[in-house]
């Protein structure tokens, strides 16, 4: 006779075995329960032991089946069972194939895990619901990163199945364990699960229940999302009385469960970031931030719900791993990466990145050396980051940026305090500080980073200054210009378009106020990439001003050098230059009031390459003297910045023919990028693979060689997507193998360059040339002529 087990009995069976295998039982022992549903527990405990030895064997124990559940070598439709592979919390999966001769192929075959087929038949009418959804959600998505479904059906006995590719591939944290990825490798392999998250985001589905077992990568590297079996679509449902949802039947892994879903709430997509998070740090530190096993449910909810977890880096020492690993992650997980991981595992839903996307595209931006949305913005961190990624220096607006968030927001409005009433600049300033200063309570007492600061003072504004809309706009000045910075351009626009909109309204158009908003929103016109109208904006401005008379202004100043740096930034050295010229030719005590000395010095730097790129050679080295001068006394130790000054100035005595004085430069910038990047980065690559050739060309052979070799490697390392500077470094791997003799392993690297050039669109037109002339000289060897670089 069939025994009836209740769904109290399965939710804590469930429970129980998400605990580690050889502590179920004394966790079980130490839970509140009642005997009878202990001893019921115990024994499908027992039963799922011994349906466990399937995976050794080749059936289910027939005590812990129904005698009509489906046996190696019979049929579903048109599949065959071969063997079991898997057995889950919920379900069973069987190796199978195609049977009826149509054509072969493996599959993955899920089926009810036999033992809830014992349950009551309200819990087994909810089960077989679940792989209807499930099936349901499968078949909604089509994503290189979600494993595909093929088929679906039930048995004569009214079993229901799935049939799913088959991924060969194993869990995401052996995968990286076994290829001994590092921490950029991890991050880059990380951000395709993000993808397969995004496609279930994209159609309105929340997993549920993400961990590394369900995300399986192949041998080619691709990972593949698995087991929607406790998926749910999202729609609009009321929640029951007192503000949970029934899940009994829900089979969450606790220590990959966010904390609403560990408080029984509605789940959104937040949910599922909150787990990509909790699997980030796992892949990353080597161990799981929290260890619930033990816990009694209260005590795990609490840990999940409260608890902050450690930093990655100071966990390290937990997790298993070598001295040289362990030094090796703890270099690699930095600030960045770290923050990250918190923004992803937040306490409080609305304060996570918004998507699976959004987690993936910052991810992306921190492996590209672009600023990061979880760090917290101090206008330091962003100028640098910028200035990383630009030759020509810092960022257009990090001067004003530096202007209006400097101080902690003490002093916003410098320059207006001579005219602001006091009353209103303490006013104002007590509302930033306040802002500022707040403790995040769900955070422990945690200082709000810049940026969770001015996402909250965005929302209070209206409510604080809504008969003040001056005072409103000045704050909203300096939140757009924030939100600039972050990226976040749509808020910016909401927020300098009604920052404008006050201001004219309140001060008129020709206060100083209203044309630093109107500054600001040239700014955003180019970061939105309407290039155009923000220099017709930062045109009709400087007009204004100098028809006022006020050039000495610091927004004249502002606006001025941003719009020399968007000339620059788009090689247009002529306009760029003009525009410097006239910067140069302001009062030291304006230009002293309107940048920062860092700022300053990296517009030097800006002011001598566009005096470079229109030629005028004594200048331009004039002003490189200069700006490095400059550079080396704010960072003695070298800096980004400092480095590609150098750099330019290389190129410069390069082009004056004085090889010895640009190699050494460069020389000296490609050693500052790498103490600069020590985990490698697309900025060391290119001057690095430069000083390769250069050293090729002075008879450095043995010099050559090694930084061609090392910047080839690098490249296969820092670059995740076909790019001009991959292809050059292989290039030139291969154009230094030849010159030393050796046709077959530079027709190797040859093959490199090939493939990043074939997959770049548009081609690069130098290397269109370059790459096709090196293969025809390596080519020719007869060492290298059946070499798949030679082969057609």
């Amino acid at each position: 006779m069939t025994t009836s087990i209740d769904v109290q009995v399965l939710q804590w069976f469930e429970r129980t075995l998400a605990q580690k295998p050889e502590l179920r039982r004394v966790w079980l022992a130490g839970q509140d329960l009642d005997e009878g549903v202990r001893d019921r527990v115990l024994r499908l405990l027992e039963a799922d032991r011994q349906a466990g030895d399937f995976l050794e064997e080749t059936a289910v124990a027939p005590e812990a089946a129904p005698p009509d559940f489906p046996k190696v070598g019979e049929r579903l439709g048109a599949w065959e069972l071969l063997k079991p592979i898997e057995a889950g919390g919920m379900g069973v999966v069987y190796l199978g194939r195609r049977a009826d001769d149509v054509y072969d192929q493996q599959v993955a075959l899920k089926l009810v895990r036999p033992v809830h087929l014992l349950a009551a038949a309200d819990f087994r009418r909810q089960l077989i619901s679940r792989f209807e959804d499930e099936r349901n959600i499968l078949a909604r998505m089509s994503h290189p990163n979600v494993a595909r479904i093929l088929d679906g059906g039930s048995t004569a006995a009214g079993i229901p199945y799935l049939v799913m590719e088959f991924v060969d591939g194993v869990p995401l944290t052996d995968f990286c364990k076994a290829r001994q990825l590092d921490v950029p490798a991890r991050l880059a392999l990380f951000c395709k699960v993000c993808d397969g998250v995004q496609e279930a985001h994209r159609h309105l589905i929340v997993h549920r229940d993400l961990k590394p077992d369900n995300i399986l990568v192949g041998a080619n590297g691709e990972p593949r999302l698995l087991d929607f079996g406790i998926a749910k679509i999202l729609e609009q449902e009321p929640l029951p009385a007192g503000g949970k949802r029934n899940t009994s039947l829900s089979a969450m892994t606790p220590a990959y469960a966010s904390p609403e879903q560990v408080r029984q709430q509605a789940l959104t997509t937040s949910s599922d970031v909150y787990s990509l998070g909790v699997m980030l740090y796992q892949l990353l530190a080597g161990v799981r931030p929290y260890e619930l096993g033990g816990l009694r449910p209260s005590e795990a909810e609490h840990v999940v719900c409260e608890t902050l977890p450690d930093p990655m880096r100071k966990m390290l020492d937990k997790a298993v791993l070598t001295d040289t690993e362990r030094r090796q992650r703890r270099a690699q997980i930095t600030s960045d990466v770290e923050r990250i991981v918190a923004k992803a595992m937040h306490k409080e839903a609305a304060r996570r990145y918004g998507s699976a996307q959004e987690l993936a595209n910052d991810i992306r931006r921190y492996l590209a050396g672009q600023p990061v949305l979880a760090h917290p913005d101090s206008t330091a961190y962003r100028v640098g980051k910028f200035v990383r990624r630009n030759r020509w220096g810092v960022m257009a607006a990090s001067a004003a940026l530096a202007a209006v968030l400097g101080s902690a927001g003490v002093a916003l409005w410098q320059a207006d305090r001579a005219r602001a009433a006091a009353a209103d600049t303490e006013q104002v300033n007590a509302f930033l500080l306040e802002v500022l200063s707040s403790s995040d309570p769900y955070n422990a007492g945690r200082e709000l980073s810049l940026g969770e600061a001015v996402d909250l003072a965005s929302g209070q504004v209206p409510l604080r200054f809504a008969d003040r809309p001056d005072l409103s706009s000045r704050i909203r000045h300096a939140l757009g210009y924030s939100m600039t910075s972050r990226n976040e351009l749509e808020l910016a626009e909401r927020e300098l378009r009604a920052a404008n909109e006050e201001a004219m309204r309140s001060l008129g158009p020709d206060d100083p106020h209203t044309l630093r908003v109107q500054e600001a929103i040239a700014v955003l016109r180019m970061a939105q990439g309407r290039g155009e109208e923000a220099v017709a904006l930062w045109q009709d401005l400087l007009a204004r001003l100098e028809s006022r008379g006020m050039q000495r202004e610091p927004i004249y100043l502002l606006a001025l050098n941003n719009l020399g740096n968007y000339y620059l930034s788009n090689e247009d050295y002529a306009r760029a230059d003009q525009i410097f010229t006239r910067v140069r030719a302001l009062p030291a005590p304006t230009v002293a009031a309107g940048f920062a000395p860092s700022d300053h010095a990296a517009m030097l730097s800006n002011f001598a390459y566009s005096a470079h790129g229109v030629g005028d050679v004594e200048r331009a080295e004039a002003l490189y003297v200069e700006s490095i001068a400059a550079l080396e006394a704010l960072a003695p130790e070298g800096s980004p910045e400092l480095a590609m000054a150098i750099n330019n100035f290389g190129h410069l005595r390069q082009e004056q023919g004085d090889l010895d004085g640009a190699y050494a430069l460069f020389a000296r910038s490609v050693a500052m990028r790498e103490r600069a990047f020590p985990r490698g980065h697309e900025m060391v690559v290119n001057p690095m693979a430069g000083l390769a050739m250069m050293a090729m060309r002075q008879g450095k052979a043995d010099e050559a060689l090694e930084l061609a070799a090392r910047a080839s490697e690098m490249a296969t390392r820092v670059y995740d997507r076909p790019e001009r500077g991959a292809a050059f470094a292989h290039w030139v791997l291969a154009a230094t193998r030849h010159k030393q003799g050796d046709p077959a392993g530079a027709a190797d690297a040859l093959l490199l360059a090939q493939q990043v050039f074939n997959a770049i669109s548009p081609p690069p037109e130098d290397l269109a040339e370059s790459i096709p002339a090196l293969a025809q000289l390596v080519c020719a060897d007869p060492r290298a002529a059946q070499k798949p670089a030679c082969t057609p």
